[in-house]
């Protein structure tokens, strides 16, 4: 398989936006001197992606050089679970066009 599709560069903003969302409240925030910030922080849920040698490539950024049939495998790993997060978003794409009329730009 070869270059990205639009769709695919799609898919992988959506993550993105999904990813960015990712918040844990037990963190603690120190700054300097010790001076205790405050409870919480938000982060980048890492996503990891199989390569063509059964290899993991973890991002936590939009890696536009990915090729088509790696980008399809993106998932968020929960310890010994995982959730298809690019298939997933790829079927509420679809289900969005199907039932809804959504027409998606062709360039």
């Amino acid at each position: 398989m070869g270059k990205m599709t639009d769709r695919q560069k799609l898919l992988l903003e959506l993550e993105e936006l999904i990813g960015d969302e990712c918040y844990n409240g037990n963190i603690q925030n120190w700054g300097p001197n010790g001076t205790f910030l405050g409870e919480g922080r938000s982060f980048r849920y890492p996503v990891t992606f199989i390569d063509e040698d059964d290899g993991k490539i973890k991002r936590r950024y939009i890696d536009r050089s990915l090729k088509e049939n790696v980008v399809q495998t993106g998932y968020y790993a929960f310890g010994a679970n995982r959730l298809n997060i690019i298939r997933g978003l790829d079927q509420v794409l679809s289900y969005l066009e199907n039932k809804h009329g959504l027409e998606l730009k062709k360039k």
